[in-house]
């Protein structure tokens, strides 16, 4: 029998879109997470079919992507509507399976086994669905995943050497199936058994802060650029500062640097001529536009110049943003002297190179570790006109990276948020949105390697199989009781 009302059903729905856009940046109350799901677990699954909770968990997803990325109509105008739309379905579909779930009469009286199923449920098909609409689809979009309103949360955030973003996603998840056990049942069993669970991940998490060598290699001082002028004299300027041109590794954001085609060369001696009397290894973001109507029409890529200025390597973007970069040719593996994307040996160190959008992406920053990177570095473009909640929004998945793989990571961002980040996700400095100038300061070259870069990261596409399995089941169980 179902007990709550439709129009309370629509309000508890609500309150889960309004904890989750509170979860994030740029409010980043992160502890809200952890409840946000149980009122729209409360209301869907009381409600008499799986068309019904769908409904409720589309309206919530609608809600809480509309709101949180709102930014998006600065873009796309009203086509935003539709990339709400498409995010707000992965949400109804993840309550639609949690439903069959709920009401499976296939595990009849086994009360005990249907409350394991559900708690570990909720979490690893959430897991498969984000990883799939982050990673795997066309329209490949990691923002917002679930595990990043967490960044704040030193201790808690250490999960990510272990299971990655998207363990943290899950766990997050199964917790709140665990809440929301203790309510409707009000047992609190369920309860007690996840704040347990997370004191001790939390302890784990908290003395790993503590142990982790994070300034045990070679230290190495670091000068982002942060400026939005795309001016050659005036990035200039800023690289030859007394501090800065004194760096062991400069970086200049995304686009930088406009380049015409088939003049590589006399661009390089440009920049050579420009960067005269630095002694840094300089990281340059650079971009070619082709003609509208040729084929390959565009490539946005980093150079990499020794202090000589000598080219020691290219990395090109591997992942266009969807739309926005719709004339981007994607990396070539095939570039000399370095492939894309293998780490480029430098005096400053091996770097493991991201552009931007790639770093919203785990396998990017994990294979750079894999094969011997010692740091992260990233030229980034966030455009001032896209406002502040995409840059907190934009900002806050870098540490993750830096978890995941074990290693320093520091990111140019043309109108902010320049970073210096640890290895256990801590901003050690940063330069604040629509400043222009230098972010200075210190990194270290570590040996990369954590649980989750060598074996763990294979969770999230289990999940992605585990979901796939249940969807094949669950539509089996709808012919069965048809």
């Amino acid at each position: 029998m179902n007990k709550i009302n439709r129009h309370i059903r629509r309000l508890l729905a609500g309150i889960s879109a309004a904890l989750l856009i509170l979860s994030f940046p740029p409010f980043s109350m992160w502890p809200l997470a952890w409840i946000a799901f149980c009122p729209l677990f409360l209301a869907a699954l009381d409600c008499p079919d799986a068309k019904s909770a769908a409904n409720l968990g589309g309206f919530t997803g609608l809600l809480f992507y509309g709101i949180s990325l709102h930014w998006l109509l600065k873009i796309f105008g009203p086509v935003a509507l539709a990339f709400w739309c498409v995010f707000a379905l992965w949400l109804a579909l993840h309550i639609t399976l949690l439903w069959k779930i709920w009401n499976n009469e296939l595990l009849g009286n086994a009360v005990r086994l249907k409350r394991i199923l559900f708690v570990a449920a909720a979490g690893l098909l959430w897991t498969g669905i984000e990883y799939f609409r982050c990673e795997i689809w066309w329209l490949e979009c990691s923002w917002l995943a679930l595990g990043y309103s967490q960044t704040p949360a030193a201790s808690l955030f250490q999960t990510c050497g272990l299971l990655g973003i998207y363990g943290l996603s899950a766990l997050i998840v199964s917790v709140n199936a665990a809440l929301f056990l203790s309510l409707k049942e009000r047992r609190a069993a369920p309860a007690i058994s996840a704040v347990l669970f997370l004191s001790i991940l939390s302890l784990w998490g908290g003395r790993r802060t503590h142990a982790f060598p994070a300034e045990q290699g070679r230290k190495i001082s670091v000068a982002l650029v942060q400026d939005e002028s795309y001016n050659l004299d005036r990035l200039s300027a800023l690289s030859l500062g007394e501090e800065t041109k004194n760096a062991d590794l400069l970086i200049w954001p995304e686009y930088s640097f406009p380049i015409q085609p088939g003049q590589d060369e006399i661009y390089l001696n440009l920049l050579r001529k420009k960067l005269k009397g630095s002694r840094s290894t300089a990281i340059i973001g650079a971009a070619v536009f082709h003609d509208e109507f040729k084929k390959n029409r565009m490539k946005n890529f980093a150079w990499i110049i020794s202090p000589e200025g000598k080219l020691l390597g290219r990395y090109d973007k591997l992942h266009p943003i969807p739309y926005v970069e719709k004339r981007l040719q994607p990396g070539n593996r095939n570039l000399i002297p370095n492939p894309s994307p293998e780490p480029i040996p430098t005096p400053a160190g091996i770097l493991g190179m991201q552009i931007c959008y790639d770093l919203d992406f785990e396998n990017g920053s994990r294979k750079m570790a894999n094969l011997g990177a010692q740091i992260i570095t990233v030229n980034n473009l966030d455009p001032v006109s896209w406002g502040k909640w995409q840059h907190f929004q934009h900002s806050n998945m870098s540490p993750a990276r830096a978890v995941e793989t074990g290693l320093w990571l520091v990111r140019s961002a043309s109108s902010g948020y320049s970073q210096i980040i640890d290895p256990l996700g801590r901003i050690r400095s940063s330069m604040p949105m629509e400043s222009s100038g230098v972010l200075t300061g210190t990194a270290y070259l570590l040996v990369a390697g954590t649980f989750y870069s060598k074996h763990g990261w294979v969770f999230a596409p289990l999940c992605c199989l585990l979901t796939l399995l249940a969807l094949i089941a669950c539509s089996g169980l709808f012919r069965v009781r048809d």
